[in-house]
């Protein structure tokens, strides 16, 4: 292997690699204690299939960059998309494990299960097209564009997203009457009891439409680009 590109005295793939085998030594620790300690049996065997499934999902992310760091295409972004799935990995299944119930903490790993999964886009579409031309190659850069922005917009609505001060009071001061505050919504109780919910704000409305708007443009660029690079590649890509 050549030594052309050294980040701290090591290749990046063997920097990436390194990333990979701690990240996911520590998940399949943590992960096998989560199931070994489950109390039943079903509990075992459902945190252990859904902690498998988060290890397949960032480890998609994992494959791509680590295909990208051995074709030296794309490393920073590689390296940045393995530290951001290992991170999203163990934050998980330590959650899933130690029951962690902290709205920071799920904000962090909200944040980089995104960005490992737009990075799955990014890599799996340049490993894909290869060296784009033409059509090929605005395709693509549209497909990162959009979902550079749709991961810019993700993040914010992570990060904004929480309880309020809010509350919505709703009682029952006779049978069947239900008493709700002036433009909020309640529950029903039963009579003479008080129900107290905070308000949750999930995110603001427009930005939402325009995630919406946005996803639908990443997955319509990303197979056109597909499309495209198959028909403009070089003749040696094609009989090689």
């Amino acid at each position: 292997m050549s030594d052309a590109s050294h980040t701290g005295g090591r290749s990046r793939l063997e920097v990436g690699v390194l990333v990979t085998l701690v990240t996911l030594g520590f998940a399949a620790v943590t992960g096998f204690i989560a199931v070994i300690s489950a109390d039943h049996v079903a509990t075992a065997f459902g945190t252990g299939l859904g902690i498998a499934f988060i290890v397949f999902l960032t480890g998609g992310t994992i494959a791509c960059a680590l295909g990208c760091l051995r074709r030296r295409i794309a490393e920073l972004v590689a390296l940045g998309s393995i530290v951001a799935a290992g991170l999203a990995t163990d934050l998980t299944v330590l959650a899933i494990w130690l029951e962690i119930d902290n709205e920071v903490y799920g904000k962090i790993a909200g944040v980089a299960f995104v960005w490992a999964l737009f990075a799955l886009s990014i890599l799996g579409l340049t490993l894909a097209v290869g060296t784009p031309r033409r059509l090929a190659r605005a395709l693509y850069l549209g497909t990162v564009a959009s979902t550079v922005a749709a991961g810019l917009i993700s993040t914010w609505l992570i990060a904004t997203a929480g309880g309020s001060d809010r509350e919505t009071v709703v009682g029952v001061s006779e049978p069947g009457t239900l008493e709700t505050a002036p433009g909020e919504t309640g529950e029903f109780v039963t009579a003479e009891e008080f129900w107290y919910s905070p308000f949750f704000e999930i995110g603001n409305d427009s930005l939402l439409r325009v995630l919406g708007a946005l996803l639908v443009l990443v997955a319509a660029l990303w197979f056109g680009a597909l499309a495209a690079s198959r028909v403009e590649r070089p003749r040696a890509e094609i009989t090689r």
